[in-house]
């Protein structure tokens, strides 16, 4: 059972003035050049490549242990950081970019912090995306790489998903497709500014248009209709912002409170609410979208992964008490 914390909101107000100097840089210099590109095709293909080679300026310590896997026929990369990573526990990573790049690679700098404040190996899967797939191949690589897990013995209780943007819509809709065809669901998750209407039809989808430094509509309205070819985008299995989450585990969201995205994540606390789903939703303010990757240089980063790993261990801890009280509880029935 989920603490009661995990049904508050909360405001984490901006400290720093890294924050400052990287929401001005990135609104200056780096929204006003993606404005100007043309999306296409070939573009989506040439920003794959691209954005990994340039995240390869996070840096990731020596000591980070990371294998290529496959899972489920998935493939993926398992990426463990610390001593104090337990065996039986991961957390499933659904990387974001919009669902036409990013990478278990380029979003290294997240992940292996996630392992380090969790305690737990992360499975980072390299789902299919667009332009060579739509959907629903990524929801479909997403579920066969969790009952690969599952297969391999790992128990859902100590299973955890968490993604960033396109990634947390991932996660979610991955949660209602495993409570579709009745699989255990794993014991939570949490989910990073998460995009969670591929309408673009929330509120701040057009009041925050001018405020977020890094988003711009264009390109959001462009890879939806990509993404979402031959479906309608207002399905709930492609924009979890209109589901019903009855049934689903506790949920951990994190969200800048200047983003175009912001709407959504307000939208996903609601209807986790209204579903009887305990849901801890944090507002940062000012900070720019998934700002989590700058957590070398943002203290703000660094804080937010920090609350991200005492959300995952006090649930994890919770099901691991459960469970040793469920097994003596096993224990004495056979002596009876």
């Amino acid at each position: 059972m989920a603490s009661n914390r995990n049904n508050a909101d909360s405001m984490h107000p901006a400290i720093s003035w890294q924050g400052r100097v990287v929401n001005r840089v990135m609104g200056r210099a780096i929204k006003p050049v993606i404005s100007r590109l043309r999306f296409t095709r070939r573009f989506m293909k040439f920003s794959q490549l691209g954005f990994d080679a340039l995240t390869l300026a996070l840096p990731v310590p020596a000591n980070v242990h990371i294998a290529r896997t496959h899972m489920g026929g998935v493939p993926c990369e398992w990426l463990i950081a610390g001593r104090e990573v337990r065996s039986n526990r991961v957390v499933v990573y659904f990387h974001g970019g919009a669902y036409f790049f990013g990478s278990p690679r380029s979003h290294r700098a997240v992940t292996w912090r996630l392992s380090r404040h969790c305690r737990a190996k992360v499975l980072a899967l390299d789902y299919r995306q667009p332009p060579d797939w739509c959907y629903p191949a990524p929801l479909e690589d997403a579920v066969r790489a969790y009952q690969g897990l599952l297969k391999q013995g790992y128990r859902s209780r100590d299973i955890v998903f968490a993604g960033d943007s396109a990634g947390g819509n991932l996660a979610l809709v991955t949660l209602l497709r495993l409570r579709e065809l009745s699989l255990p669901m794993p014991a939570c998750a949490v989910l990073i500014s998460p995009w969670a209407d591929l309408t673009c039809s929330g509120e701040s989808h057009w009041r925050h248009v001018r405020h977020d430094p890094f988003i711009p509509m264009k390109a959001l309205r462009f890879v939806s209709a990509s993404y979402s070819e031959g479906y309608n985008p207002a399905s709930p299995m492609l924009s979890p912002a209109f589901a019903d989450l009855t049934g689903l585990p506790p949920l951990m969201i994190q969200v800048g409170s200047t983003e175009v995205l912001y709407s959504d994540a307000v939208r996903v606390a609601e209807q986790a609410r209204k579903a009887g789903v305990p849901c801890q939703l944090q507002v940062w303010e000012d900070m720019m979208h998934v700002f989590h990757a700058l957590a070398a240089w943002l203290p703000e980063a660094s804080l937010a992964l920090r609350e991200i790993g005492s959300f995952v261990n006090e649930i994890l801890r919770e099901e691991d008490e459960a469970g040793h009280l469920r097994a003596r509880t096993r224990v004495v029935s056979r002596r009876a």
